[in-house]
C-alpha cells in the first residue's frame, strides 16, 4: 500500500523533469543510474543519486542541487529552463526575447547533430554507437518528439518501442512503429526538415536495431517492420536531397530504405525507393545511373499496381529525362503519365506525394526544359490552381512558371519569382531555392534581375551537395 502524503510539497512538481524522463523510457531508477554514470565519467566526485531521489525531485519534495542539474542537462541534451530545474529567481534574469532569440540553437543544433550522425553510423554498420539499453531508449523518445510537440496521439503500446529483449516482435510494437511512421510521414508536408528529421532518423535508427536483432524476416511481423523502416528512412532521404539539398548523406538513407523495402518484399515499396533514388543521379546528369533504377523501380512494379503509382514512375521518368537531356522521350514519359491515371489497380496508403495536379507539375516541368515555354505556363498555372496552400512543392511550381513566363512576359515572371522567393523563404525548401537559379537566369536581360538577385541572396540558395 502506498503511504499518504502527510505535508504538500516544499516545490511544485517537476512535470517537464517527467516529461523528458518518460519521453525516453526511462524509470526513475534508470534516469539516477544514468546519472551515476555521467557524474563518474566527468570525475565529479562519488553520485549519491537513486530512485527515490528522482521521484522527490519530480514530485517537488527536493530541487537537486548545482552537480545533478549539470548532469541532468548532460543527460537529456535540453537546455535547464526545459527540464524544469530552474527556479523563479533564474527564470527571471533570462534575457528578453529580442536579446536572447536563437541564444540556444547553436548547442542545440550540435546535440542534434551528433545524435544523428551515430544514429546513422549505426544504421550503416558503422559499429556500436550505443549501448544496446541505451540506444532503444534513448532513441525512442527523440522519435516521438514532434508528435508530442504538435499534439498528435500518441499510439496505443508506444512502450514496447522501449522493450528491447528476445528474438521475436511483438504485434503491438509493430502496430505502434507503423503509427509513428504514419505521423511522421503526415508531418513531412507541414514541418520543416532541420525539425523532423533527427526525429525520422532516430526512428528509422530504432526499427533497423529492432530488425537486426530478430535476424530473419520469416518472424512474423518482420516484413510488416521492414516496410515501416522502408518507409520512415524514405522520408530521412527526401528531407535530405529534396528539403536539404544534401545528395550524400541522402544516398546513405537510400541504401537503408532499399534494403529494408525488399526485405519487407512489397513490391511497390522497392519500386518507389528505385524511382526516388533516380532523381540523385538525374539531377547530376548521370543519365546511365538515373536510368538504372529507374529500370529496376519499373521490373519491381507489382501486377494490379495503382494508376498512381504507375502515373508517377512515369513523371520521374520525365524530369530524369528532361534534366539528362532527353526530351522526347521526356515528353513521352508525360503522355504515359497521363494514360496510366485512367489504368486499374489499388494504390498504397502511403503514396500521398502524387496525384493529378502533381503530374501538371512533372508535366510543366517537362516542357519548360523541352522550350516549350507557354505550353508550360498553362501546366503549371493547373498544379497551383489545385495545390494546397500549405504545400511546401509551391515553391517549386512558382518558380517554373516563373521561368516560363520570362520568355514571354517579363513583368509577369518577376511577380511569381517574388511570390515564389516568399514561399521559399517561408518553408527552407531547399528544391525550391535552387529553381531560384533559373528564373534568375531567364531574367538576367530585364530591369527585374537586380531585385530578383537580392531576393536569392537572402535565400541563400544551397547547390545539391554530391560525393
Amino acid at each position: 500500500m502506498a503511504t499518504r502524503r502527510s505535508s504538500v510539497p516544499k516545490h511544485p512538481p517537476n512535470g517537464q523533469l517527467t516529461w523528458h524522463r518518460v519521453q525516453r523510457g526511462w524509470s526513475c531508477d534508470e534516469l539516477a543510474k544514468q546519472l551515476r554514470r555521467s557524474v563518474t565519467d566527468a570525475g565529479d566526485g562519488t553520485p549519491g543519486v537513486n530512485g527515490d531521489v528522482v521521484r522527490r525531485w519530480e514530485s517537488g519534495d527536493r530541487r537537486p542541487d548545482p552537480l545533478y542539474k549539470k548532469h541532468l542537462v548532460l543527460v537529456f541534451g535540453k537546455p535547464a529552463a526545459e527540464l524544469g530545474l530552474l527556479t523563479p529567481e533564474e527564470m527571471a534574469l533570462r534575457p528578453s526575447p529580442e536579446l536572447s532569440a536563437n541564444v540556444d540553437d547553436p548547442v542545440d543544433r550540435r546535440l542534434v547533430g551528433e545524435l544523428v550522425k551515430r544514429v546513422m553510423l549505426e544504421m550503416m554498420g558503422g559499429g556500436p554507437q550505443f549501448g544496446r539499453e541505451l540506444f532503444l531508449k534513448g532513441v525512442f523518445g527523440m522519435s516521438l518528439a514532434p508528435l508530442a510537440a504538435s499534439g498528435r496521439e500518441i499510439p496505443d503500446s508506444i512502450e514496447t518501442l522501449a522493450e528491447g529483449r528476445g528474438n521475436r516482435l511483438d504485434p503491438r510494437m509493430v502496430e505502434a512503429y507503423s503509427a509513428v511512421t504514419a505521423s511522421h510521414r503526415q508531418m513531412y508536408w507541414d514541418s520543416s526538415a532541420s525539425d523532423l528529421l533527427p526525429s525520422v532518423v532516430a526512428h528509422a535508427g530504432l526499427g533497423v536495431r529492432k530488425l537486426q536483432s530478430v535476424g530473419d524476416v520469416e518472424v512474423r511481423g518482420a516484413r510488416q517492420l521492414a516496410a515501416a523502416v522502408a518507409e520512415e528512412a524514405l522520408i530521412a532521404a527526401r528531407l535530405t536531397f529534396f528539403d536539404l539539398a544534401d545528395a550524400v548523406r541522402a544516398e546513405q538513407f537510400f541504401d537503408t530504405a532499399e534494403s529494408a523495402a525488399k526485405a519487407s518484399r512489397d513490391h511497390a515499396l522497392v519500386a518507389a525507393v528505385l524511382a526516388h533514388r533516380a532523381f540523385v543521379p538525374g539531377f547530376a546528369q548521370d543519365k546511365q545511373g538515373a536510368q538504372q533504377y529507374l529500370d529496376e523501380a519499373y521490373a519491381h512494379v507489382p501486377r494490379g499496381a495503382g494508376p498512381l503509382l504507375r502515373s508517377w514512375l512515369h513523371c520521374v521518368g520525365a524530369e530524369v529525362s528532361a534534366r539528362t537531356g532527353q526530351v522526347q522521350a521526356s515528353l513521352g514519359h508525360v503522355r504515359a503519365a497521363e494514360d496510366a491515371l485512367g489504368s486499374d489497380g489499388s494504390d498504397p496508403t502511403w503514396l500521398d506525394y502524387f496525384d493529378s495536379s502533381r503530374l501538371d507539375g512533372f508535366a510543366g516541368n517537362a516542357l519548360l526544359l523541352a522550350g516549350q515555354h507557354r505550353a508550360a505556363a498553362e501546366r503549371l498555372e493547373s498544379a497551383l490552381s489545385a495545390a494546397d496552400t500549405s504545400d511546401k512543392q509551391r515553391g517549386v511550381l512558382l518558380f517554373d512558371l516563373a521561368t516560363a513566363q520570362a520568355s514571354f512576359d517579363a513583368e509577369s515572371a518577376a511577380a511569381t519569382a517574388r511570390q515564389a522567393c516568399d514561399e521559399a523563404m517561408a518553408t527552407r525548401y531547399g528544391m525550391a531555392a535552387q529553381r531560384a537559379v533559373e528564373v534568375r537566369d531567364a531574367l538576367s536581360a530585364t530591369r527585374y534581375v537586380a531585385e530578383l538577385e537580392e531576393r536569392l541572396n537572402a535565400l541563400e540558395v544551397p547547390a545539391i551537395s554530391e560525393a
